[in-house]
């Protein structure tokens, strides 16, 4: 297995530091290069968010998103350099979808979070979590405990919608669909549908490597 420059120096230094094994050695640096490799894709997702003038709507879309998939899990790309491009593209894109989508008429946007809470809950109550075939939860309590979190965290997102619905707060609608419009897309990743757009994006013929957490 390959890895880039850095990530094999890293874990060569840490092993010889700390006299870990090869396979040891392995996962060090396959750990260290997809932290490092998901910093950098954040960073340019924040980075062009500013760049685009939307830095706090991205920045609120990362964190929604984050905080779905760490319990509810999805589909992902199996390459971190397609798991980059993604992760810069879309992040941003909800941000301006969040402007746009904020001079609707009020039901309209009362419709678009009622489906996202909606959505989101049905998704995972049907689907969460979803595991990575390479590291499958065997565990049924641990797959109901993630499941419980997930619906925890929606039931946070929901009333922060609620709360920003009613609020005064001159930004309150834009961040509302940002919760809205982030808690769709890793609905949507829960799904067959998403799983095969994740597929179809790998079949591209790039070089696959590590998967992502977009």
């Amino acid at each position: 297995m390959s890895y880039l420059g850095f990530s094999s120096k890293w874990s060569a230094d840490l092993a010889r530091r700390h006299h870990l094994d090869d396979e040891k050695q392995a996962v060090l640096a396959y750990v260290i290069e997809v932290l490092v490799i998901n910093l950098v894709n954040v960073l340019l997702a924040m980075l062009l968010g500013w760049a685009l003038g939307v830095f706090w709507n991205t920045t609120v879309c990362l964190l929604t998103i984050a905080a779905f998939r760490h319990n509810a899990g999805g589909g992902h790309s199996e390459s971190p350099w397609r798991c980059g491009m993604a992760t810069i593209a879309v992040f941003p894109l909800l941000a301006l979808g969040a402007v746009y989508i904020n001079n609707w008429p009020q039901l309209y946007l009362d419709l678009l979070y009622l489906l996202a809470i909606l959505i989101g809950f049905a998704s995972i109550m049907r689907y969460a979590p979803v595991d990575n075939s390479k590291a499958p939860i065997v565990s049924p309590v641990r797959r109901k405990r993630l499941k419980f979190l997930a619906f925890s965290i929606m039931t946070i997102i929901a009333l922060l919608i609620g709360g920003l619905r009613v609020s005064t707060w001159e930004r309150s609608a834009q961040i509302a669909a940002c919760l809205a419009l982030s808690s769709l897309w890793a609905a949507f990743n829960l799904t067959p549908v998403g799983h095969r757009l994740w597929g179809f994006i790998d079949s591209i013929g790039i070089k696959k490597g590590r998967g992502c957490t977009n």
